[in-house]
């Protein structure tokens, strides 16, 4: 099960880098996130002893970004529907994006918080 968790978040922060590309100038911290989660499944596959903490502490940071991610779509939704009252509104739909993949993340990092409960340390 922990190999496969590991490389879960390998895959996962694959699967995100693309996103970060979105917005060049905030790039670096955007990649913040995918790059940790590589580190820490790379370190996972190892089988590291003492990675209870930092898996823990990980995802709960996660978590707070998930949902960000999720109040951002939700903004972007209520702008593009006021957009849409003054004649505009074009890309509305594009808040379902950060809502989604939030909600994916979210579910993931609770996972992997639980799965992480029967770690010693």
């Amino acid at each position: 099960m922990d190999r496969a968790l590991a490389a879960a978040h390998i895959l996962l922060a694959i699967l995100i880098v693309p996103l970060t590309l979105t917005i060049p100038i905030l790039m670096p911290i955007f990649l913040i996130g995918p790059v940790w989660a590589i580190k820490l499944g790379l370190r996972m596959w190892r089988r590291e002893p003492n990675l209870a903490r930092t898996i823990r502490n990980t995802h709960l940071a996660f978590l707070a970004v998930d949902g960000l991610l999720i109040w951002w779509g939700f903004a972007m939704l209520r702008a593009a529907e006021e957009s849409a009252k003054r004649g505009g509104g074009l890309l509305g739909g594009l808040g379902l994006y950060p809502i989604g993949i939030g909600i994916v993340l979210a579910v993931f990092s609770t996972v992997t918080l639980l799965l992480n409960l029967r770690r010693k340390t």
